[in-house]
């Protein structure tokens, strides 16, 4: 097995045995900006480590700048597509809960907001198709996309876009900073 994949494999375990210890202590379950910084560490360290030992098993001098990026994005993709897929099963198996609170959350601001007449007619203002129904019909077309956007699929497909985006500015980023500042005696 490559050494790229390895580090993907090893990382992406790491953030999932985090994110199931955050889990079973019950820290960080309303927010994921905690969550979300180790990933993007674990995505940069994955990216940053395979690229190390793929560079020091084909030699550190030799290999062009986009061979770099490729070997980075071997560590990159795997790793995005594995911890995606495990965001899915995370947030739609084991705690639905906090799909279901925030769409309650997201929910009830509407229903404050719909008490407004000047919020309504802007809502229409914005949506011409919310002109010829009743609140009660605008509430339920509001809840059923709301329900749409916060689904588990939609998490997936998310998760995996901005990942896959991410690692490839990460490659970018590490292939520039081993070329240029680590590794550039290695390189004439």
């Amino acid at each position: 097995m490559r050494p790229a994949l390895k580090a993907a494999l090893l990382f992406a375990a790491g953030w999932i045995a985090i994110k199931f210890t955050f889990y079973a202590m019950g820290v960080f379950q309303d927010d994921i900006f905690v969550t979300g910084l180790i990933n993007n560490l674990f995505l940069l360290a994955a990216i940053a480590i395979g690229l190390y030992f793929e560079k020091k098993k084909e030699g550190f001098g030799s290999g062009t700048a986009l061979s770099d990026i490729k070997h980075s994005m071997v560590a990159g993709a795997p790793y995005a597509v594995f911890v995606s897929i495990f965001m899915f099963f995370f947030y739609s198996n084991i705690n639905p809960e906090f799909i279901e609170g925030k769409k309650q959350e997201r929910m009830d601001i509407y229903y404050v907001n719909m008490e407004r007449e000047s919020y309504v007619d802007s809502l229409k203002a914005q949506n011409q198709e919310f002109n010829v129904l009743t609140n009660d019909e605008i509430l339920k077309e509001i809840e059923r996309d709301t329900e749409s956007a916060l689904s588990p699929n939609t998490l997936l497909v998310f998760s995996l876009l901005g990942l896959i985006v991410l690692s490839l500015t990460y490659a970018i980023f590490i292939t520039v900073i081993f070329r240029k500042i680590l590794l550039r005696n290695f390189y004439s």
